[in-house]
């Protein structure tokens, strides 16, 4: 506890102690965070610097801010990473890759990949978002020196949703709404898809129009359906007096984090927010908003107007759950005042639903009979056992995990933790290991490259391959085999091999300095030509 400003023991129970679910299951708040600061040698770095800016983090938002600026300091910093690789206005350095004109965009627009130079090769790859990201890390000394935990969730949620975004563009086929239609984005007949809420379809939008100052907003696609939405509270005050207007819990289709993203940026662009719930990681808590800047509202402490009698419609509040009767307030801080919790399902405030619903699903976000653990983006979760279907069984992890945290083998059809995959440059495919990564990797040269003899090497382009005569001492012969221009080269700067007109020889007569017998083929294709012109 010495390095750290918990404020004692209360302090850290209140940021990383457990809390219990709907379901009933125990789980530790914050345990991305928890996880970066009991890093040892994180710990034995910031000792050694006198400097504990990475240390002095208490939420998620300033963890991955202040994270990706240290990365990005270090990559600056750092005479071995020469290359800059220019990300969403973010220039990253590294000794292997960098960027082009396009700055990473792919000519398919593919939103999950990167368009990127090898420098070694000097040809244009794409890869995974998330896996470039997370090399890009790993090659900074800061990078280094951070958990696998958080260079996950850096690499593969936040990242790879903040690319997904960026590659979306102002789509003409999204549209931004905020207005008070707040039936339409808690309606199953307007929105796409499921929405893992447990208030829709459930006639509770009344609490909206009648308790509390709120907009309703969302955003459509191509057809008009809502694939986005969440409720922006207008008239937020925080400790201070100041005024806010605070986006709360987004939720989307299939419960797309992309899609939630892109409405916050549609927000911000159009100047309807002041602050957010963050997304993914800790948006369940409710004191986890940041401004439009990314800086962290975590000490804010936040209240809004809430006007509810005991009979009075009740919807489920993710932030404002804290209501006191008496002072027609609701917190999003748990204080004396208060005198009934907003985060349940009952229909007023007396209560409807008093029997047992089931286990609550974290996943679909609704009660079913049995769940059972599951993993998204590297943390467990609970599922209804009876819809799995977008998760994926680990045999090697006898785990399920989430769809897009998993690829297949394309050598075995294995399917593997994308983190574990190995991607290969040449078939730009995932593999569960070295060897079907090689196999696959060979049949591919076989098929598509190039082979020098004389190097024993695979060679991609047909300009990359030329001919030389090798002296087969036994046949008293020159063999002709194919070998790499470059090492040819090499070989007639170096003088070790000879050449005569466009045909090179490893080996001449040393008596001549002429190629064995060249003298004598010379003379054979003048009397050849006598005679072909003759006839």
């Amino acid at each position: 506890m010495l390095y750290y400003n918990f404020c004692g023991y209360e302090g850290f129970k209140a940021l990383f102690g457990l809390e219990k679910r709907d379901n009933g299951v125990a789980v530790r708040k914050n345990k991305i965070l928890l996880g970066h600061l009991k890093n040892s040698a994180l710990l034995r770095y910031c000792r050694e610097h006198n400097d504990y800016t990475l240390l002095h983090i208490y939420n998620m938002a300033d963890l991955q801010k202040k994270v990706v600026e240290a990365v990005l300091k270090s990559g600056e910093d750092d005479e071995k990473l020469p290359y800059e690789v220019e990300l969403i206005g973010r220039t990253y350095y590294s000794s292997q890759y960098q960027t082009d004109e396009a700055k990473g965009l792919c000519e398919d627009l593919d939103k999950s990949a990167i368009r990127y130079i090898n420098v070694e090769r000097n040809r244009v790859f794409k890869m995974r978002a998330g896996k470039f990201m997370r090399g890009l890390i790993l090659e900074t000394e800061t990078g280094k020196l951070l958990s696998p935990s958080v260079i996950n969730w850096i690499s593969g949620d936040v990242f790879t949703q903040q690319w997904a975004i960026y590659t979306h563009g102002n789509s003409p086929d999204i549209e931004l709404h905020v207005n008070d239609e707040f039936w339409r984005i808690y309606s199953s007949n307007y929105c796409k898809g499921n929405f893992g809420s447990c208030m829709v379809d459930e006639d509770r939008t009344s609490f909206y129009h009648d308790s509390v100052k709120a907009k309703a907003a969302y955003i459509t696609d191509k057809t008009g359906l809502v694939v986005a939405r969440s409720i922006l509270f207008t008239d937020v005050t925080d400790q201070d007096g100041k005024k806010w207007r605070l986006l709360e819990r987004q939720y989307s289709s299939e419960s797309d984090d992309v899609l939630k993203r892109l409405l916050v940026d549609k927000l911000i662009q159009e100047d309807y927010i002041d602050g957010y719930k963050v997304v993914g990681a800790s948006c369940h808590q409710a004191n986890s908003f940041v401004d439009v800047y990314g800086n962290s509202l975590f000490d804010r402490k936040f209240e809004i107007d809430c006007d509810l009698e005991l009979e009075d419609t009740l919807s489920y509040q993710d932030s404002f759950k804290w209501y006191s009767y008496n002072l027609n307030k609701a917190y999003n801080y748990e204080n004396s005042s208060f005198s009934y919790n907003l985060d349940t399902t009952d229909f007023n405030l007396y209560g409807d639903n008093e029997e047992d619903d089931g286990e609550w699903d974290d996943y679909h976000q609704y009660y079913c009979n049995n769940t059972r653990p599951c993993y998204r983006n590297g943390r467990e979760i609970w599922v209804d056992s009876e819809n799995l279907d977008d998760f994926v069984w680990i045999e090697s992890k006898e785990e399920y995990h989430h769809e897009n945290d998993c690829v297949c083998c394309n050598e075995c059809q294995t399917d593997i933790l994308l983190d574990d995959a190995i991607y290969s440059e040449v078939t730009e495919e995932y593999y569960c290991c070295e060897e079907c990564m090689e196999e696959a990797e060979d049949e591919f040269k076989r098929k598509n490259w190039y082979y020098s003899e004389y190097d024993n090497e695979w060679h991609e382009n047909l300009d990359d391959i030329t001919r030389i005569n090798i002296w087969n001492e036994s046949e008293g012969v020159y063999e002709e085999k194919s070998i790499c221009t470059d090492t040819l080269d090499k070989l007639i700067e170096n003088k070790d091999v000879w050449q005569f007109d466009e045909d090179v020889f490893d080996k001449v007569n040393p008596s001549t300095n002429l190629p064995y017998d060249y003298k004598l083929k010379k003379e054979i294709n003048h009397e050849y030509a006598i005679i072909e012109e003759a006839v």
